[in-house]
């Protein structure tokens, strides 16, 4: 198996080289003990950046019917059958593990004190909808002139109606002066509306009519602002007088220096609950993330009680939208990861999941009930590996961690040979039939794909005991 598949299973960054906060000062968020990149890294990053950022192309926004398309185009019977027999592959030696541990561990870690400090903290000068109780705050650092922006603003939005009580939103303005000229003056403008209580409908508006004024002198711009202050019935001269006001210029220009300091250059660029995040801006993805910081209120707060027999033989069902996957578990070689399986699929903590994601000839990986990749369900356990159990075929079951001891709820199953993860991760089961489901799954890899389909379901895992 070559190399080249990312390793699906790192679910923190601190260990990896991606540099996903698209800003060289913001590297040391990602030292060993941060575990602050709760968001798995992608190859879009922020699209508004000044100098001395490596730009990268953000994904074209597609209409529904190249998305509809696209899935047809993928949905095809796969030009490689698979087969359950083990290939000979090269031998990695290693040594059985010691008998499992498990630990209750937080399913958001804790925010370290040195970011928590770096943000600063809401206050009564910020523009803000949902509610101050709300356990979500999304601190949006953003440019009225940036394209990206004007694409996450409705996002935003419509998140924060999905969980009216459980989000609340925090905008800042980022003025990207250097490449964006009338950037400051837009800002100026939302600032003006403001003092006559309609922030919200000049930031929407602003960003709702970029294509208008963006290119725009920057003369023209403020005759356009004039017209627009009339739309929204302000009173067009008190807007003119506060647009370029002393107290307003110096609010914006505070507000851009203050982000500066912090180490930001692009935008959007999103703290969620301080922590930072810069990874895909759509509905689905913030969704799953929103779930994640959630799952707290429902994670379990101890590690599951043992069992299963293991002189028993277990088969779990995976029950999705395409078919069924049967697996035989293995209770004597991994009694722990084998038990945890059972028992979450018991607790029903697998159902209505998604296959989040799924690298044709490589694997599939799934378990996490918020589609984020980001959870655990409350604890996390050591590994389970002995020289009689490898990934030398397809249809390997195993579980998905980012180091030994930070195993969960997420699982993977293999498509090919994997001789690369003896030894590195828990094998706790085989696919015995539904190989030919297994493959018809939509491919999708959230750190890659330019467009990414929408995941399908694993509806539900059922138990047999014998």
């Amino acid at each position: 198996m070559q190399d080249k598949h990312p390793k699906p299973f790192n679910l923190t960054c601190a260990k990896r080289s991606w540099k996903i906060l698209g800003v060289e000062e913001m590297s040391f968020y990602m030292k060993k003990n941060f575990l602050v990149c709760l968001i798995i890294p992608v190859l879009i990053l922020s699209g508004c950046q000044t100098g001395g950022i490596n730009t990268l192309t953000a994904p074209p926004i597609l209409p529904e019917s190249t998305v509809a398309a696209t899935i047809a185009a993928v949905e095809v019977t796969p030009d490689v059958t698979s087969t359950l027999e083990p290939t000979a592959m090269p031998t990695v030696v290693f040594t059985a593990s010691a008998p499992a541990t498990c630990v209750v561990a937080p399913v958001v870690p804790a925010l370290p004190a040195e970011i928590d400090g770096l943000v600063p903290s809401v206050s009564s000068t910020d523009w803000s909808y949902g509610p101050e109780t709300a356990s979500i705050t999304f601190y949006e650092y953003s440019d009225f002139q940036c394209p990206f922006c004007a694409k996450l603003a409705p996002v935003l939005k419509e998140l924060q109606a999905k969980y009216p009580q459980d989000i609340r939103v925090i905008y800042r303005h980022l003025p990207l002066i250097s490449i964006h000229d009338k950037a400051a003056l837009a800002s100026q403008a939302a600032e003006a509306a403001g003092l006559q209580k309609k922030f919200w409908q000049m930031h929407d508006l602003l960003f709702s009519k970029q294509s208008e004024w963006a290119a725009l002198s920057v003369e023209v711009f403020k005759t356009w602002l004039y017209g627009q202050a009339v739309s929204l019935k302000l009173d067009p001269a008190q807007f003119t007088t506060d647009l370029t006001k002393d107290s307003i210029v110096l609010k914006v220009n505070t507000a851009e220096t203050t982000a500066r300091n912090m180490g930001l250059s692009s935008t959007p660029f999103l703290f969620i609950n301080k922590f930072p995040y810069q990874n895909r801006y759509d509905l689905e993805t913030l969704t799953g993330v929103t779930r994640y910081f959630l799952l707290s209120g429902s994670a379990f707060t101890s590690c599951p009680p043992m069992t299963i027999d293991s002189d028993k033989h277990y088969t779990a069902t995976i029950k999705t939208e395409k078919g069924e996957i049967v697996l035989s578990l293995f209770p004597k070689q991994a009694p722990m990861a084998a038990n945890n399986f059972v028992f979450l699929a018991k607790q029903k903590w697998f159902d209505n999941s998604a296959f989040f994601r799924v690298i044709p000839r490589f694997l599939v990986q799934a378990g996490d009930p918020t589609g984020s990749g980001l959870a655990n369900p409350g604890y996390r356990f050591t590994n389970e590996v002995t020289p009689e159990l490898r990934f030398n075929k397809p249809g390997v079951l195993g579980m998905a961690n980012s180091g030994d001891g930070t195993n969960g709820s997420q699982f993977f199953i293999t498509y090919a040979a994997a001789p690369e993860f003896d030894g590195k991760y828990t094998i706790f089961g085989q696919v015995i039939s539904g190989m030919d489901v297994l493959e018809s799954l939509r491919p999708r890899n959230p750190e890659e794909d330019p467009l990414l389909l929408p995941a399908d379901k694993l509806l539900s895992i059922t138990i047999e005991e014998k």
